[in-house]
């Protein structure tokens, strides 16, 4: 394996310099998986009875009090297994094959690296993953899976589908990932996105879907339809679930279903023959040219307590595309597309508001000068509401977040990740790739506040999250604690390569701040990385850079994913450290990060930095695994 080179920028140094050293707030605890790699994705909800400090305050909190949920990958996904459309940009299905991937890379992230990060994305590794597999998987006859879910260390079994006629399961062609953690105690369940699992058909190997939501072994299920030319959504109809809620004594899923086919008289969409026969079939999952079939999605709400049968939830829209689209009944291929664009929606976070109904957010679609624009959104209740129904809220787009501003298209799409009970809502805008800041066209965070009916997107900003800096904003809790991944080093990416990234939290003061819990972080944002140095724990962690947050809960619990050095501890306690001198293999593992009892921003034992450059040989595909940090992060309940 080539080895890969860090190495912090004079910029992040000076950053770090200026900034308050740090203290040791928590001890670092593996979740063992039997994956390759594994990557964290949710946390059990829960807080410490009496206090806002949690498990800061004087109730030390134990290594299995929070149960931790993720994923593990053996090579790379090519398209996100948690993302409706390819890169969430893609709504016209365009992307195909590798030079589609490569020229995704140089129109919106620039690098010069394009042709050695599509080829990992398209090939994966080994044999295994990459998008070359799923493509051409009705050629190869064959498929293994890439992922798989686990909850601590046990994997998670997602439900089974029946079998396309004349077709037997191949074994281990599963691929589960995890989004939530809903419940606490001996009460938990996951949810999660999976897909069919491939189907050997003579010399063929066939797929009948490629996301389908569940919750804990229920199925959830796409619109059903009386429209007998588009049994395929039934068919082969896509599915996300991404969160719950509790709304009148039941219990509901949210995500993203389908609702009407995409385009498929478009002939650039054609792979393995022309989509347009799809529709004609009795069975379209048993023809090569349907296997990439996709669909028209819109923000879904599924009601999956005290159901007649337990296998399966049938879901409904929670709300209408913008200004798109049947205003009732059914959508069909004509309102669901518009030229070669398929209208896009989905939910990913909810939560009550003071009334006790139900906010969610995530994006929705409207319409400019006959283009499709997916973007973040707060989708409220409408007046009135008394039951989940369809269409029952209304979208409401986070201004200063939407893809065109000032007449300008600055950002390609955005979403709305997480909402807490103070109804602050966190999440990004992906600039676009004509409109980098400082060298490069990233993720933007932000934060909006959702109370007022009128959110408006506040990107972050000072310390850690410089001028151009990206990343992921992946959950929020009720203490307004935001974490996720930024940007490490502030080298150029346009004509260059991608930037290192670290985990970050920031103690954000709106309503229902805690005083006192802020404190303990002085009031600012860090890399986890300084919290994780010095103290009790401090060797143990020293095996550990932590790279990406996920998830919090309002004990202050955090679930992450961290490189980790083989052989034992870095070399040394810096934040750019060598495991072996530069020599050892360092994994991809998910992390809780438990806060210590007592810990205080006055117990400082600060990060160095190695003024050298660092050269980290990666063993297997953990280095290549870095890349998808960007790409496979979602959070879960507080």
């Amino acid at each position: 394996m080539s080895s890969k080179t860090f190495k912090l920028s004079t910029l992040a140094i000076l950053i770090l310099g200026a900034t308050q050293a740090n203290a040791a707030l928590y001890r670092v605890v593996e979740v063992s998986s039997s994956g390759s790699e594994s990557y964290s994705a949710a946390i059990e909800s829960g807080e410490v009875s009496g206090t806002e400090l949690g498990c800061f305050g004087s109730t030390s909190c134990g290594v299995d009090d929070y149960k931790l949920a993720g994923d593990t990958r053996e090579g790379f996904a090519g398209f996100s297994y948690k993302q409706e459309v390819p890169f969430g940009i893609d709504n016209r299905f365009y992307y195909l094959d590798r030079d589609d991937i490569d020229s995704y890379c140089d129109n919106e992230l620039g690098y010069s690296t394009c042709e050695s990060w599509s080829y990992n994305r398209w090939f994966g590794y080994e044999n295994i993953a990459g998008l070359y597999r799923e493509r051409q998987a009705w050629n190869l006859g064959t498929y293994t899976s890439n992922a798989s879910g686990f909850l601590q260390s046990t994997v998670v079994e997602s439900p089974s589908t029946t079998a396309p006629t004349g077709t037997s399961l191949i074994s281990n062609s599963k691929n589960v990932v995890i989004n939530a953690i809903e419940g606490t105690g001996t009460n938990t369940k996951v949810i999660g996105n999976t897909n069919s699992g491939y189907f050997s058909n003579g010399s063929n190997a066939i797929l009948k879907y490629r996301d389908r939501g569940f919750y804990d072994t229920t199925l959830l299920l796409p619109q059903s339809t009386t429209d007998g030319a588009h049994k395929i959504v039934e068919e082969m109809g896509r599915t996300m679930a991404f969160d719950s809620f509790e709304f009148g004594g039941e219990t509901y899923v949210v995500g993203s279903g389908s609702v009407a086919p995409f385009n498929y008289t478009d002939d650039d969409k054609n792979y393995l023959g022309a989509v347009s026969n799809c529709v004609g079939y009795s069975e379209a999952a048993l023809y090569s040219e349907c296997q990439n079939f996709a669909f028209a999605m819109k923000p879904f709400v599924w009601q999956v307590s005290n159901l007649t049968d337990s296998s399966s939830a049938t879901g409904f829209a929670a709300a209408l595309w913008n200004g798109i689209g049947n205003s009732t009944g059914i959508d069909t291929y004509s309102t669901a597309n518009k030229d070669d664009y398929s209208a896009q929606g989905t939910v990913r976070s909810a939560t009550l508001n003071s009334d006790g109904n139900p906010v969610l957010v995530g994006y929705n679609t409207t319409e400019y000068n006959s283009r499709l624009l997916m973007q973040a959104a707060v989708f409220y209740p409408k007046s009135g509401f008394s039951a989940v129904e369809e269409n029952a809220w209304e979208t409401t787009f986070i201004t200063n977040a939407t893809v065109r501003i000032d007449d300008d298209y600055i950002y390609s799409n955005s979403v709305a990740k997480d909402i807490n009970d103070n109804l602050l809502v966190v999440g990004e805008a992906k600039r676009d790739g004509n409109k980098p800041e400082a060298g490069a066209a990233n993720n933007r965070l932000f934060i909006a506040d959702a109370s007022s009916g009128s959110p408006s997107a506040e990107y972050f900003s000072g310390g850690i999250f410089f001028s151009g800096a990206g990343g992921e904003a992946n959950a929020i809790n009720n203490l307004n604690e935001v974490v996720g991944q930024i940007d490490a080093e502030t080298n150029r990416e346009i004509n260059g390569k991608k930037r290192r990234r670290r985990a970050f939290i920031y103690p954000y003061e709106g309503t229902n701040s805690d005083v006192e819990r802020m404190a303990i972080f002085a009031d600012q944002a860090w890399w986890l990385d300084d919290l994780t140095n010095g103290g009790d724990y401090s060797s143990a962690n020293n095996h550990f850079r932590i790279v990406n947050a996920t998830d919090i809960n309002d004990a202050g619990v955090i679930s992450a994913t961290a490189l980790k050095c083989s052989i034992g501890e870095y070399d040394s306690t810096a934040h750019n450290a060598y495991c072996g001198s530069g020599s050892s293999e360092e994994k991809i593992v998910a992390v809780k990060l438990i806060p210590i009892s007592g810990a205080t921003s006055a117990q400082i034992e600060s990060r160095s930095l190695d003024s050298e450059t660092v050269s980290r040989s990666g063993g297997g595909f953990g280095i290549f695994a870095l890349t998808l940090l960007g790409l496979i992060s979602f959070r879960r309940n507080k």
